[in-house]
C-alpha cells in the first residue's frame, strides 16, 4: 500500500476515533442529567419492594416529581437535579430522597419520618420508562378482589385491630384504601396475580406494602408492613356491611 493510502487510513482511523469520544462524552453528560418521564420506582421494606411511579416534569422552575399511586398524584414540594444528583423533600418534615442518576435510573435512599418520633432509611431505586407496579407481565385469569372487606389486624405483640378495606378491580390492576380507628392509608394501588394481591403505597409520608392470597374459605390472609405502623398480619373476609 501507498503512501496516499496509508495517509488516508490514518485519516479514516482518527476520525473514528474522534467520533467516538464525541459520543463518549455526549453520554457521560447525559448520564448526569435528570431525564423527564415516568419511571417504575421502588423503596425496600422487610417484607419486599414497595413499588410506585415517580413522574419527572419539567417545568419553568424548574425539575418537578410527582408520585404516582393508581390515579392519585402527588406532587413533591421541593426537587432539586444537579452535578448528577437528584434530592427532593417530600411531605411532611424530615421527609427526604437524596439519589444518583445514572443515565436512565436512579439509585439511593429515602429517609421518612416513623412512628415515636424515630426514621426510617430506606433503599431507593427507580428506572425510566418501566409502567408496571408488581407484575409484568400479567395474568388475563385472576381472582376478583373487588368489594368491601372486614379486616382483622394482629400485630407483632398479639394485639388485635379491627380494619375496613375498600377495593376496586379493572383486570389484574386493584386500587383502594384500608383503614382502622386509628390510621388511614386512602391510595393502595397493585396488582392481582391468580389468587394473589399485592398492594402498595408511597406518598412522601409513609411506605405501605400488602401481601395476600385467598383461602379455600374465600378469605384474603397475609401480611403488611408500614414505615407509621409497623408490621402485622391480617384475614380479611368479603363482607358489603362491613363498617368499623
Amino acid at each position: 500500500m501507498g503512501m496516499r493510502g496509508t495517509s488516508l487510513l490514518q485519516l479514516l482511523a482518527t476520525s473514528a476515533l474522534l467520533v467516538a469520544l464525541a459520543l463518549s462524552a455526549g453520554c457521560g453528560a447525559k448520564g448526569r442529567d435528570l431525564q423527564p418521564g415516568l419511571y417504575r420506582a421502588v423503596v425496600e421494606l422487610p417484607g419486599g419492594e414497595v413499588p410506585f411511579g415517580l413522574d419527572v416534569v419539567r417545568e419553568k422552575s424548574g425539575v418537578a416529581l410527582y408520585l404516582v399511586n393508581g390515579k392519585d398524584r402527588v406532587r413533591v414540594p421541593s426537587a432539586q437535579a444537579a452535578q448528577g444528583k437528584l434530592t427532593a423533600q417530600f411531605p411532611g418534615a424530615g421527609n427526604l430522597l437524596d439519589a444518583r442518576i445514572a443515565g436512565d435510573d436512579l439509585d439511593g435512599k429515602v429517609t421518612l419520618a416513623g412512628a415515636g418520633g424515630g426514621k426510617s432509611v430506606l433503599p431507593f431505586s427507580a428506572t425510566r420508562g418501566q409502567g408496571w407496579r408488581f407484575v409484568e407481565e400479567p395474568r388475563s385469569d385472576n381472582a376478583d378482589f373487588a368489594g368491601r372487606w372486614a379486616v382483622a389486624f394482629t400485630d407483632d405483640s398479639g394485639g388485635k385491630v379491627p380494619g375496613l378495606a375498600e377495593l376496586t378491580q379493572s383486570f389484574h390492576a386493584v386500587a383502594g384504601l384500608v383503614r382502622t380507628a386509628g390510621w388511614e392509608q386512602r391510595t393502595l394501588a397493585g396488582d392481582a396475580n391468580d389468587e394473589e394481591l399485592e398492594l402498595s403505597l408511597f406518598d412522601g409520608r409513609q411506605a405501605v406494602l400488602y401481601k395476600g392470597k385467598l383461602n379455600e374459605r374465600g378469605q384474603l390472609v397475609g401480611e403488611c408492613w408500614s414505615t407509621a405502623s409497623g408490621h402485622a398480619r391480617y384475614v380479611a373476609t368479603r363482607n358489603p356491611d362491613a363498617t368499623l
